[in-house]
């Protein structure tokens, strides 16, 4: 769900820069493995593929020339957007269960 965010707040704004506030693993494969991933076929090591390979590759096209600070925020802590998000992502996950979410 946190990929999914990024990529949904990438295209809703394509030429504006952005401050992107997300957990760590996120913010990590962005910003230290991205490089790394590319240089190795886009796998893991001993050749295992990424998970979410999808959103990564149309996030990566997304970032190419975008201006992008990164802030790191710890889960479940009490920040206010991260709560929030969470909460989102908690019933997306319900309506998808149920058949409502498409």
């Amino acid at each position: 769900m946190e990929l999914t965010a990024v990529l949904m707040l990438l295209k809703a704004h394509p030429d504006r820069p952005l401050l992107i506030q997300a957990e760590y693993l996120v913010i990590n494969i962005f910003t230290d493995l991205l490089n790394g991933w590319r240089e190795g076929g886009k796998r893991r090591a001993k050749n295992r593929p990424l998970k979410n390979n999808d959103l990564i590759e149309q996030i990566d096209a997304l970032l190419v020339g975008k201006d992008i600070k990164w802030e790191r925020v710890k889960a479940h802590t009490g920040h206010l957007l991260n709560e929030t998000a969470d909460r989102l992502a908690s019933f997306a996950r319900y309506q998808a269960k149920l058949g409502h979410w498409r």
